[in-house]
């Protein structure tokens, strides 16, 4: 059966020079042929960031889908998850906490990776929009691979020496992370979990600044203040508009982010009184290095 939507033909088109491909012709809600899944894999490895156009997903559908590119791991944060589907974490700036407060999402979003704080990270995340604003409320990503090579070469020498002890929510996120995460954290009897600042894509060999601000807690030699100073002057000097491609959704788009080569952030432009939705997977990973 074929897998291609309405018969056209697969069709992969570059987004930026450094970043992105647009994909069509392709329905994820029918199983994928060896030849298939290999082009989008490659594809996705290579342009970091792969647009995914015309998908019309349920939450089961939309698991079934991810669960082609790669087993899939449990999202950490339990506390917002589809109907019936333990594996599809829901974004959206409607959720509330405990105590009936609207949840600290958006607003507080920084350039990241997703779960530094596990031995095995996610390598893709993929997104789905469930509801949309009018306007903004994209994901923007960076390749942090080409980021990384772009700095000068003292620099990238002493980056790839470093190591960061990673956190549920490092300090300096406690005062305004959602109070429900704060809490499990402070519960938790977890250690510090050491990964690279620098990660060496495994499929490639290539080398990506590599970090989420809000866990990690210092970098191995640092203290927690001067760690969040340095990785903000970092994302200040790395991350630049030719790397980076910012995703405006359009009900439809599945979205593919390679995080072994990247940092993603949700952008948080736009009108809040309208309900933004997505529904989020994740593929299990190895362990970084």
């Amino acid at each position: 059966m074929s897998v291609l939507a309405e018969d056209r033909p697969l069709k992969i088109t570059k987004i930026k020079d450094q970043i992105g491909a647009e994909v069509t012709g392709v329905d994820l809600t029918r199983p994928l042929d060896d030849e298939t899944r290999d082009r989008l894999y490659e594809a996705l490895v290579d342009h970091v960031v792969l647009v995914i156009r015309d998908q019309h997903f349920t939450a089961s559908q939309f698991r079934a889908a991810a669960e082609q590119f790669g087993e899939l791991m449990e999202d950490q944060n339990r506390l917002y998850l589809a109907d019936g589907e333990p594996l599809i974490s829901v974004l959206s700036n409607r959720h509330k906490d405990s105590a009936g407060k609207p949840a600290k999402v958006a607003k507080n979003a920084t350039w990241h990776t997703d779960h530094t704080n596990q031995e095995r990270p996610p390598k893709f995340t993929l997104l789905y929009p469930v509801a949309l604003p009018d306007s903004g409320g994209g994901t923007a990503v960076c390749n942090t691979h080409a980021a990384f090579e772009a700095l000068p070469e003292d620099l990238r020498a002493r980056l790839d020496k470093m190591q960061t002890a990673n956190s549920l929510v490092s300090s300096a996120r406690m005062k305004i992370a959602n109070p429900d995460i704060v809490k499990e954290q402070q519960e938790s009897d977890a250690g510090l979990m050491i990964q690279p600042l620098i990660r060496t894509h495994p499929e490639r060999g290539t080398k990506a600044i590599w970090f989420h601000t809000g866990k990690t807690e210092r970098i191995l030699g640092m203290e927690p203040e001067e760690t969040q100073e340095f990785l903000a002057e970092l994302v200040e000097t790395a991350i630049k508009p030719e790397f980076s491609y910012t995703h405006e959704y359009k009900l439809g788009d599945m979205l593919i982010v390679d995080n072994r080569s990247s940092m993603h952030q949700a952008r948080f432009d736009y009108d809040h009184s309208q309900h933004r939705m997505l529904y989020r997977a994740l593929v299990r990973g190895d362990r970084p290095y």
